[in-house]
C-alpha cells in the first residue's frame, strides 16, 4: 500500500459517523393519558407532534387545555352526551379536535362541535348510515379497524372516498388485494398502521409505524425513507421512562429537521 493510500485509509477510519438524514418535516402521533401533568405535555410539543389525549370524562383541567393549545394538532377523547360546556372549555385551544367513537355520531349534542375538527374511531363494517354521518361531519381523521369479514373491494372504495385522512388498522395482509384496489387516487389519503420492524405489503398506502424502541436504536433513514409517506406513532405508558422516551423521540426528530447533530 502506498503512503498516500495509507493516509486515506487512516483518515476514513477516523472520520465521524454519518449524521442522521435531514428531514423536511415529520409527524409523530403521541397517545397519552390525561393523568400526565401539563408540564410533561409541554415538553412533548414539536413542529410535527400530534397529541391524542385519552380521557375518563369530558372535563379537563385548565392547565391541560393550555398545554394542548401549544401543539400544532391535537385530539381529545370525548363521549356522549356532548354538552356545550365540554366544548366551551376548548375555546382557548382552537387547534384541538374532538376524538370520537362512531357511536357518538348517533348520540345527543354532536352539534356543539360546530366547525371544530374531529377524528372518529370506526370498528367493524361501514354501513350506509354510518357513512352518511361521516360525510356530514367531515372528520379530519377516520380511524378504521375492520373485522376479518369487513374488508372487500366495495368497503375499500367506500373507505377511500370518506372525507379527510384515513388510518387502517388491519392485522392481515393486503398483498392479494393490491392489484385490484379501486380508487387509486383516493388511496393517497389512507395510511396503514404497521408495527416497527415489519415489512408488510402496503399496496402503495402511506405507513404509520407503531414504534416501541428508544430513538438511539432506530436509524431515521431506513424508517422514514422507505416507499410511501411514513408517519410515526408512540403510545406513552405510565411512568417516567415512557415519558423520557417520548421526549427523546421528539428531540431526535426536531434535530433532524433543524439539521443538528446529536
Amino acid at each position: 500500500m502506498s503512503a498516500v493510500a495509507a493516509v486515506l485509509v487512516t483518515l476514513l477510519a477516523q472520520a465521524p459517523a454519518p449524521a442522521e438524514p435531514l428531514l423536511p418535516g415529520y409527524r409523530l402521533h403521541l397517545v397519552v393519558d390525561e393523568s400526565v401533568e401539563a408540564d410533561d405535555l409541554r415538553a412533548l410539543v414539536g413542529s410535527g407532534t400530534v397529541l391524542w389525549l385519552r380521557t375518563r370524562s369530558n372535563t379537563l383541567k385548565d392547565s391541560t387545555i393550555e398545554a394542548l393549545a401549544l401543539f400544532p394538532e391535537a385530539y381529545v377523547q370525548l363521549r356522549t352526551p356532548l354538552k356545550e360546556e365540554h366544548l366551551r372549555q376548548l375555546r382557548k385551544a382552537p387547534r384541538v379536535g374532538a376524538w370520537l367513537d362512531a357511536q357518538t355520531l348517533t348520540g345527543p349534542g354532536l352539534h356543539w362541535l360546530g366547525p371544530r375538527r374531529s377524528a372518529v374511531e370506526l370498528r367493524g363494517p361501514l354501513d350506509a348510515e354510518l357513512v352518511r354521518r361521516l360525510i356530514v361531519l367531515r372528520p379530519a381523521w377516520s380511524l378504521w379497524t375492520p373485522g376479518a369479514s369487513d374488508i372487500s373491494l366495495e368497503a375499500w372504495g367506500t373507505f377511500a372516498q370518506l372525507p379527510g385522512r384515513k388510518l387502517l388498522t388491519w392485522a392481515g395482509t393486503l398483498g392479494p388485494e393490491c392489484p385490484e384496489l379501486p380508487e387509486r387516487g383516493a388511496l393517497a389519503t389512507i395510511s396503514l398502521r404497521v408495527e416497527e420492524g415489519t415489512s408488510h405489503q402496503t399496496c402503495g398506502l402511506g405507513r404509520r409505524v407503531l414504534i416501541k424502541s428508544p430513538p438511539e436504536e432506530v436509524p431515521l433513514g431506513p424508517l422514514l425513507r422507505r416507499g410511501p409517506a411514513t408517519e410515526l406513532e408512540l403510545p406513552i405508558g405510565p411512568g417516567a421512562n415512557s415519558l423520557d422516551q417520548a421526549r427523546a423521540w421528539v428531540r431526535k426528530l426536531e434535530e433532524a429537521v433543524r439539521g443538528q447533530r446529536r
